[in-house]
């Protein structure tokens, strides 16, 4: 099964590839277009140590700012035990670096999300990410010379971190902190934390959004970008009210010294199968048009969370125009028999100058070995 994809340029040779990371071998394939067609390399297995096991979370960053991409990962593990921590580089057929960490402080089994950026000012990038299970909040440092990692909590969630975002969501020119607090009965939440002057996490949160308005929410995730291309960014939530009840909301948020709803892209609804978006939504400009719109696609793999679903296999593009109206334009349906899943990146995966809709599909049970498949979206919206 399929769990993240990501698009960049991993070989440092000038052009983006795709990479793919899933379960239950936990391997990490690296596709490169080609004239030929489209080449498949598998870089590294088991990186969760154990079978089953999850690559869960996949980037494309220049930590050290030397000019050469690393890979950062993260892993999904299966047992009750700490996931893995890894930057990775690679010449495009194998790994040719290696670092990996195991941090005593984070109980937690699974990796959902990273945030990029130099928090303290030093030339290297900083990775935090909020982990699902217990809820730890871990920040990353790595040496200018990538031979080790430095790891340390810096904070604690009540609830499973479901998301972590590095960003300027208020539009205020510094970089702030979002991650969802939530996987508990109506107690999801999304935080917006602040950075002191050394580049430490500011707490409490500044800004906390408790649910939907009215309505406490037992899941949340986010992600931040111009949605309605207007030179700021929104924050993008999906909410889902219950656990067993397959109805989420989109919601587009303005946030300031307070967060306010600026558009509703999707009400109560039961398009978006089971309601998870963690590493699947994006806003990017999906259909080359100049302008940015949401992609976002669904999660249908009950048999992992013991609810029903509907096995839609959905992916959507809204837009928001220059009034405010909501159009939505469905780019995939997929065969059950195929895919009940996908997880999305968009970028330009084939170099031809176009942004594409990545998509890597996942069906069944996780923990079992299966078929998945990458789908290469272009024209999208046409």
């Amino acid at each position: 099964m399929g769990w993240d994809v990501e698009i960049g340029d991993a070989d440092n040779d000038g052009k983006n590839e795709i990479l793919t990371a899933g379960c239950p071998d936990s391997r990490l394939y690296l596709l490169k277009s080609a004239p030929e067609g489209w080449q498949t390399r598998l870089l590294a297995e088991n990186l969760a140590q154990r079978q089953p096991g999850m690559g869960l979370a996949v980037r494309v960053v220049d930590l050290n700012r030397d000019g050469t991409n690393e890979v950062v990962l993260g892993t999904g593990q299966e047992a009750d035990e700490t996931a893995f921590f890894y930057v990775l580089q690679t010449d495009g057929a194998k790994v040719t670096k290696k670092l990996e960490c195991r941090p005593e402080e984070n109980k937690s089994a699974y990796t959902h999300s990273f945030g990029f950026a130099d928090l303290d000012k030093d030339g290297v990038i900083e990775v935090l990410s909020a982990y699902c299970g217990h809820g730890e909040i871990m920040r990353y440092d790595v040496d200018s010379g990538l031979t080790q990692i430095q790891a340390r909590k810096i904070h604690q969630f009540s609830g499973s971190g479901e998301e972590s975002i590095l960003a300027d969501v208020d539009n205020d020119g510094q970089t702030e902190y979002i991650a969802a607090n939530c996987f508990r009965k109506e107690q999801a939440k999304i935080e917006i934390f602040e950075f002191d002057d050394k580049g430490e996490l500011a707490l409490p949160a500044r800004v906390i959004i408790e649910g939907m308005p009215g309505r406490p929410c037992f899941y949340a995730s986010c992600i931040v970008g111009d949605l309605d291309n207007d030179g700021k960014n929104e924050l993008v939530a999906g909410w889902k009210r219950e656990q067993t009840v397959n109805r989420s909301t989109l919601l587009a948020y303005r946030i300031g010294k307070t967060a306010e709803i600026a558009y509703t892209l999707e009400p109560d609804t039961e398009d978006l199968d089971m309601g998870y978006f963690e590493k699947m939504m994006a806003v990017a400009d999906a259909d080359n048009d100049g302008k940015n719109e949401l992609a976002i696609s669904t999660r249908g793999d009950n048999a992992s969370e013991n609810i029903t679903s509907q096995h839609l296999g959905n992916v959507f593009l809204y837009r928001v125009s220059g009034k405010g109206e909501i159009q939505r334009t469905k780019l995939a349906d997929f065969n059950e028999a195929h895919a009940e899943s996908s997880w999305l990146a968009v970028g330009d995966a084939d170099n031809d100058g176009k942004n594409e809709v990545v998509l890597a599909t996942g069906k069944g049970d996780r923990t079992k070995p299966g078929a998945s498949y990458v789908v290469v979206l272009k024209q999208v919206g046409r």
